[in-house]
């Protein structure tokens, strides 16, 4: 008999607060390095390798009970939580059908649960993302594994923004929590007015709203170590475990992204098996960390962190959109301070002429509202989050460009963007000696979806780069 006839499921409040938590896809955590791991490893089970929803029942529980097997019989996975994802595999409602395959894997999941107690969680949505192997989907299932280690439920159903914990008899580990009524918003002022803006079509007058609220912000106009904070592709990490390979790849932030690093882990997942990776994020988007109080002072900053995160290693410095521009302008002053190790120079659809910058405001305003509404404890709106996306945004309008004397690539898209067409838009010279490339794709997907494409660009350029290295 199936036992999701017999539970009872019952809505309860989101976690008031969140773990830093970043996903590690089983097939990448099978396939790594032999060493300690101490992730939440997700075991996707929402589709076939078709993309369907699955029905064959004996060929997915077979994947998941090897799955669990090795997972169980590693010592490497000691320290690791093992999270099972379906979709719509129970029914939390008398409206819902709970899918026969889906269902079959929970009941076995549920069994080694009890053989593993506190190491597994099954996690059942109706999200309709396309998992970790694209940008939004990573982010919508990074946010899930999140809410589901928070709750401390070992079983979890998420339908839309609504919990769902089961009890049985009246008990269970939910207890019977009715739904909370939405509270009054406790959000800022600042906050507040800028989804007004947005939702008004106004984004341009809501950064120069924001703007003036981010000049009343403490600001630094030197070096400061240890600022910003969280250094890496998560957990503060300096660089990806998975590979040593030099040069160095350091990517600094697109100021519109409020997520930090999070923009760039498929790229450096892609690259990181054997390169070493690093992202820089930009000051002030986190409590306590101060603007840049001049485009020199800001440009110092990157460039100081930069020189303290690769060490004695050879690098090139990358960035996407924004931060190539960041970048650009990162290279060019280390150069004039004779630094040798720097490398090259990467370019992802990035723009110098002003024309071109401002007609990606656009796409600045689909990535700050997306990324906040899938993503919240990276990129949520905060006070502090929005006063530095208009303080970056604004400094990149004041840079200006020449030539940096050093080997770059630059990776051009093909098809417009939503918001813009600068597909057409002229090759422009970022370097003395540069190598132009192109994917046949938009601008956002250059580092989600088509990650994996533009790594191979990235990792045969370096490769000639440094061929003793790579």
């Amino acid at each position: 008999m199936n036992e999701n006839h017999t539970v009872e499921w019952s809505t309860f409040p989101a976690p008031a607060s969140l773990p830093e938590v970043a996903p590690c896809d089983w097939t990448e955590a099978l396939n790594g390095p032999d060493i300690d791991n101490t992730q939440v490893i997700v075991l996707d089970c929402r589709r076939d390798e078709s993309g369907a929803l699955p029905t064959d029942t004996h060929a997915m529980t077979q994947k998941v009970s090897d799955a669990l097997r090795s997972w169980s019989g590693q010592q490497r996975f000691d320290a690791s939580t093992f999270l099972v994802l379906t979709r719509g595999a129970i029914s939390v409602s008398a409206d819902e059908v709970a899918d026969p395959t889906g269902s079959a894997i929970w009941e076995l999941v549920k069994s080694a649960q009890s053989e593993n107690p506190g190491r597994i969680i099954l996690v059942d949505t109706d999200s309709l993302d396309k998992g970790l192997g694209d940008l939004f989907g990573l982010m919508a299932v990074r946010n899930m594994t999140v809410t589901a280690v928070a709750s401390g439920e070992p079983q979890l159903a998420i339908r839309g923004a609504t919990l769902f914990a089961p009890r049985r008899n009246g008990v269970g580990h939910a207890p019977d929590r009715a739904t909370v009524a939405s509270a009054p918003s406790t959000e800022p002022s600042i906050v507040r007015m800028f989804r007004q803006a947005v939702a008004d079509d106004r984004f341009a007058d809501g950064l120069e709203f924001l703007l003036a609220a981010a000049q009343l912000r403490p600001a630094f106009d030197h070096y400061t170590e240890g600022i910003p904070k969280g250094i890496g592709l998560s957990g503060g990490t300096p660089h990806n475990s998975g590979g040593d390979t030099l040069p160095h790849v350091v990517l600094i932030s697109t100021p519109a992204f409020l997520g930090g690093y999070i923009q760039y882990i498929l790229l450096a997942a892609h690259l990181g098996g054997h390169r070493r990776v690093s992202v820089i994020p930009l000051s002030g988007y986190e409590p306590d960390e101060p603007l840049p109080a001049s485009l020199d002072a800001a440009i110092d900053s990157i460039g100081r962190t930069v020189l303290d995160t690769v060490g004695d290693d050879e690098f090139v410095l990358a960035g996407m959109s924004g931060g190539g521009n960041l970048a650009h302008a990162t290279a060019a002053r280390l150069l004039e301070q004779d630094n040798t190790r720097l490398r090259g120079l990467i370019i992802f659809d990035s723009f110098i002429a002003r024309e071109a910058n401002e007609r990606q405001m656009g796409t600045a305003r689909d990535a700050v509202v997306d990324t906040e509404a899938m993503i919240p404890d990276l990129a949520g709106f905060t006070t502090e989050r929005l006063t530095a996306l208009a303080c970056w945004l604004d400094l990149l309008l004041q840079l200006e460009y020449q030539p940096v004397e050093c080997q770059a690539l630059v990776i051009k898209c093909t098809k417009p963007s939503p918001t813009h067409n600068l597909n057409e838009w002229p090759i422009e010279t970022w370097s003395t000696e540069q190598t132009v490339q192109t994917v046949d794709t938009e601008h956002v997907a250059l580092c989600s979806t088509e990650a994996h494409t533009t790594a191979q660009i990235v990792d045969q350029w370096l490769r000639q780069l440094s061929p003793t290295n790579g």
